[in-house]
């Protein structure tokens, strides 16, 4: 039996948003017929289709890089080195041993001890995200992904297993003193460099085809292809490089932007805060490794 107007329309609601079609076209005092409740559902059905069609060809405003994660033995040791490059105060998690560096309004979160060791995934900001939306942006995209835990944003990986993350913009704005504190005895009266924010990423893929292929469904296409491939994330980008001999998929490096700096001064200031120095690969912007042999560099903010 099929469902009197009243019900249908509670339905059709839900679906249409509005039902002052059907008001006019089917009366009042009594049910509807099998063939106007057919019309009536493929009407719905059509509706939901179309609303779904256009969120897919709908683009997610990303804002920037939010922030990277890392796992480190010792996240106080590798906190206290980003401190004296970046500046302090290091943060630390108030439940765990969980230690931030800020880069500007961007940060760097240290995992204390999780294996592997390493960038575990980096965190992509989106305007006005609304998770429920991004699920069916997603779905629509044929991406699998699943929820953080806070329910607040979700983890994508990559067909290398890489991880991302699509958060709301400015994360870090949300933790701030809710789920961590500075740490006394931090501050750094003069860091190394004045950190801006997180310009890009390179990541070591084994397949650059279907990486590509992967990272166009999110992002949009390429924006530049030379010997790396390159995707536009809001103010960042995130590169694909096809892993080199002897290397396996994941970050390559990543990449901080900082006001400007003399490129000789930083140098000897890295070596004395005990970074192993890189031969740079542009001129101008220092690459350097972490305690822990995290390869980063440092741009000047454009």
């Amino acid at each position: 039996m099929f469902p009197g107007r009243a019900e249908l329309l509670l339905t059709l609601s839900r679906s249409l948003g509005s039902c002052a079609i059907l008001e006019t076209a089917v009366p009042i005092h009594r049910d509807l017929t099998r063939r106007e409740a057919l019309a009536c559902f493929g009407a719905g059905a059509l509706a939901t289709g179309a609303r779904a069609a256009a969120a897919a060809e709908q683009s997610l405003s990303f804002t920037a890089l939010d922030h990277i994660e890392t796992s480190a033995p010792d996240s106080a040791r590798t906190a206290a080195f980003y401190a004296r490059v970046f500046g302090g105060p290091v943060w630390k998690n108030k439940n765990t041993a969980r230690r931030y560096i800020m880069l500007g309004s961007r940060y760097i979160a240290i995992e204390q001890g999780r294996q592997p060791f390493g960038v575990d995934h980096f965190s992509v900001g989106i305007e006005g995200l609304v998770v429920a939306d991004i699920h069916s942006w997603l779905k629509q995209r044929g991406i699998a992904y699943r929820d953080y835990p806070s329910g607040k944003d979700l983890n994508d990986d990559d067909p290398d297993g890489i991880h991302i993350q699509l958060s709301a913009d400015h994360t870090w704005a949300d933790m701030k003193d809710r789920l961590a504190s500075p740490e006394a005895g931090t501050e750094v009266a003069t860091p190394i460099f004045q950190p801006a924010g997180l310009d890009h990423i390179l990541l070591n893929v084994s397949d650059l085809p279907r990486s590509a292929g992967f990272y166009s469904k999110i992002f949009g296409a390429a924006t530049q292809v030379n010997s790396r491939t390159w995707f536009q994330a809001g103010k960042s980008r995130i590169g694909l490089l096809p892993a080199p001999a002897g290397t396996k998929p994941g970050v390559n490096y990543y990449c901080v932007s900082a006001t400007a700096f003399r490129f000789a001064s930083v140098l000897k200031r890295l070596e004395e805060a005990g970074a192993r120095v890189e031969r740079p690969e542009v001129a101008g912007a220092p690459d350097f490794r972490d305690p822990d042999g995290l390869l980063v560099r440092v741009t000047p903010a454009e």
